[in-house]
């Protein structure tokens, strides 16, 4: 006899990836004729589908359960029909928790086929027991395909599967990506807007103006796939943070990047970012879209991120000068009274903390700017004009600090050693007036504790000494790296934001000789990339 009712009988089913992998039995086709010949078997004439296909059952936050939900709680729902269990969940409290209290509490009946589980009769004594073994089945599942992850990114290969912005899959290789024709180019073009000086949100605004379609809905238009956040009705909406990923993504440098992030748990979803230096890198794994030196300027700039004033102005020199005594950055001082000529820059310990922190370092950015312009003319000269002895002038002056500083590393390294030498022979003693009862027990660990974290910062420190003597031979100056920019430039007239960033790693500014003397000389120690600061080179003619 058929069941008569307005309510419905929602049939549920639910598919994972996991589950994709064990066959056709648990596919949603599947799923879907063996409920309904179930309800039309049964007498459920009012069936309607609830379907979740690719989500894990170890959440509850799937869009199709929490439809069926919402007419559960409206009272529209008589009857929930799963093909097993699991269907519902792998999770055994929360599962539990729908089956036993949920359903009840709105009158509904629960029946999962395979189990033999129906609500209505006598015979499920063992449905916990069962929602524990999903649950297992859910985790020791999890652990295997951390595993195989964890041997994927350990041997190089790309755990990613979706191509990034700027690249698409080989035709012939899907796991290989390849530059894409029509992206490749945008990605180039915000790296250098960025070393150029421009933020993230400057350059999302000017994408949007030229109309370039967001990665989302250009993949939308390529391949019909839609991802989460996708406005079609906006297709030009770029934001500065997905500008802003596109610019710290390594991915472009022709590198695969493993273990960025993790799960604490195969319930919790979340993802945990792991820190950088714990990273999996891969160089060459993919054609380069940006070269090392843009990629170092943006990075660089990216640290110094430079944000208009009030007055709607960029500071060019934001991010790159700095305190020669305390080393913080210095602070840009202007206003709309100001005229060019007043603009300057003073310590930003001085200006947060007063004179008594720090002095101010007082320089006009007018007399910086002029004076790093005409270092840098004087050097790309010298650069071209007597290449062999620049070269041969910054392998010496290289070999000269590497030997000053691997000294000063040696001799750390023996104090270092010789204070552990000595805590141990505070600890022998201690142990000794403790034994003796010089010492009281409380006074022992008190003491000893002290001592025992001072031992173990100084073993880590020579430890890391060690390290970097043994690797101090491998260092050296990368001139060709710097005269491959020299050489980009001509005629050198005005110093713009991309060119400081290309040239210029810091600038630090001592106080002056005389505080507020008209006469007074200041140092400015300017440090180039790739090479560090350069020693006095003589004038050349232009």
């Amino acid at each position: 006899m058929a069941i008569q009712s307005n309510q419905l009988d929602a049939l549920y089913c639910r598919l994972s990836r996991d589950d994709e992998l064990q066959g056709e039995s648990n596919s949603i086709q599947n799923q879907k004729k063996m409920l309904k010949k179930y309800a039309d078997d049964h007498g459920f004439t009012n069936s309607r589908f609830f379907v979740d296909d690719g989500v894990s059952g170890t959440t509850f936050d799937r869009p199709g359960f929490k439809e069926m939900l919402a007419e559960i709680e409206k009272g529209n729902v008589r009857t929930v029909i799963t093909k097993d269990l699991s269907r519902l969940g792998r999770d055994y409290l929360r599962t539990g928790e729908y089956v036993e209290i949920i359903f009840p509490r709105y009158d509904v009946r629960y029946i999962a086929i395979n189990d033999d589980v129906d609500t209505d009769k006598e015979n499920n004594e063992f449905m916990p027991l069962k929602n524990l073994f999903n649950e297992w089945h859910a985790r020791d599942t999890s652990k295997k395909i951390r595993a195989v992850n964890k041997a994927k990114a350990e041997r190089g290969e790309r755990l990613a599967t979706r191509a990034p912005y700027g690249y698409r899959k080989d035709s012939d290789n899907p796991k290989q990506f390849v530059p894409d024709e029509v992206t490749a180019p945008v990605v180039k073009r915000i790296f250098d807007l960025c070393a150029s000086g421009i933020g993230p949100t400057q350059i999302a605004n000017q994408l949007k103006r030229e109309q370039i379609m967001t990665p989302n809905v250009y993949e939308f238009h390529r391949s019909g796939m839609r991802f989460p956040l996708t406005n079609l009705d906006a297709p030009y909406n770029w934001r500065g943070d997905t500008v802003a990923k596109i610019l710290e993504n390594a991915t472009y440098l022709g590198y695969t990047v493993n273990c960025k992030s993790r799960r604490k748990s195969y319930k919790d979803k979340r993802k945990l970012n792991v820190p950088k230096e714990q990273h999996l890198v891969f160089k060459g794994t993919q054609e380069a879209i940006i070269d090392l030196d843009t990629w170092e300027i943006v990075q660089r700039v990216r640290e110094g991120k430079r944000r208009p004033t009030r007055m709607g102005t960029m500071d060019k020199f934001s991010g790159l000068v700095f305190c020669a005594d305390c080393g913080s950055r210095h602070y840009c001082i202007r206003a709309t009274t100001m005229t060019s000529e007043q603009i300057n820059y003073i310590c930003g310990t001085s200006r947060k903390k007063g004179k008594e922190a720090c002095t101010t370092h007082f320089i006009r950015a007018a007399v910086l700017e002029q004076l790093v312009l005409d270092d840098i003319r004087r050097v790309t000269r010298f650069a071209k004009s007597h290449e062999q002895e620049f070269v041969q002038m910054l392998m010496d002056k290289s070999a000269a600090e590497s030997r000053r500083e691997l000294n000063s590393k040696r001799r750390e390294l023996e104090k270092a050693k010789r204070r552990i030498e000595e805590l141990d022979r505070i600890f022998r003693k201690l142990y000794e007036d403790r034994i003796n009862g010089i010492l009281t027990d409380q006074r022992f660990e008190s003491l000893s504790q002290g001592y025992e974290q001072e031992q173990k910062e100084l073993t880590a420190k020579t430890e890391q000494l060690e390290r970097e003597i043994q690797e101090s031979g491998e260092k050296a100056v990368h001139v060709d790296r710097f005269l491959a920019i020299v050489h980009k430039y001509t005629d050198i007239r005005e110093l713009t934001p991309e060119l400081l960033r290309e040239f210029i790693q810091r600038i630090e500014v001592h106080e002056r000789s005389v505080y507020r003397s008209p006469k007074a000389t200041q140092q400015v120690d300017i440090y180039y990339n790739f090479v560090g600061m350069l020693p006095e080179a003589p004038e050349t003619e232009e």
